[in-house]
């Protein structure tokens, strides 16, 4: 595996439905996110959190990544017309090895640039916004929480955990259902005690010597 996943980011694009995937992909297998724009400009989430893409889209070789992300967008009224972002998607039309996984509205962007013309998908747009879009194939359609056709998974924005997990199995990690538990019912003062290994006490003590009792 590579070890890195590209994650697309646009105008009002949703973090938090990505927040999950990054986090598991970066401490769980050690895959760094590398965020992907149209430029280098700072791009405001819907959340109001700016964030700073690392490249642009023509930065992109995909011998580099083990997947793609699309993330949901609560206003697409710009990104839409984003003639680099149907571009961008254009080149993996043929692909159906290549991974790439899109949540919420973020389907959209590939039902404009074809890669879901003969596919199984869903998304969080309107039943009324998925028929008249005349780039969306309403027939294939599936109003389920996730769908997965050949190299393509596309969730619900309310099964952002369900979308990480199955994205980690999809490039070939070992993850189960229930990596997202949360906090159990009944917990106990040891299952939050955590302690260094051995390796990892001499590098806490070297890095911070001086603020150490």
């Amino acid at each position: 595996m590579n070890k890195k996943i590209a994650l697309m980011v646009y105008p009002n694009f949703s973090m938090q439905e990505i927040g999950n995937i990054c986090s598991l992909f970066r401490w769980e297998y050690d895959s760094e996110t590398v965020v992907f724009s149209s430029s280098l400009d700072t791009v405001n989430a819907e959340e109001g959190i700016l964030i700073q893409p690392h490249k642009t889209y023509e930065e992109f070789n995909i011998e580099d990544y083990d997947c793609l992300i699309l993330p949901g967008c609560s206003d697409v009224r710009d990104s839409i017309r984003d003639l680099k972002i149907k571009e961008f998607l254009e080149q993996f039309k043929d692909n159906d090895d290549f991974v790439i996984g899109a949540i919420c509205a973020g389907p959209i962007y590939l039902a404009q640039a074809g890669l879901l013309k003969d596919r199984k998908f869903t998304n969080s747009l309107y039943v009324e916004m998925n028929e008249m879009f005349s780039f969306i194939d309403e027939k294939n359609i599936v109003y389920a929480p996730l769908v997965e056709d050949k190299n393509i998974i596309t969730a619900v924005g309310s099964a952002f955990n369900e979308f990480a997990v199955a994205m980690a199995r999809k490039v070939g990690y070992d993850c189960p259902d229930g990596i997202f538990k949360g906090i159990p019912k009944e917990w106990r003062e040891s299952d939050y005690k955590v302690h260094l290994s051995a390796e990892g006490l001499r590098e806490f003590t070297n890095e911070f010597r001086e603020f150490l009792a």
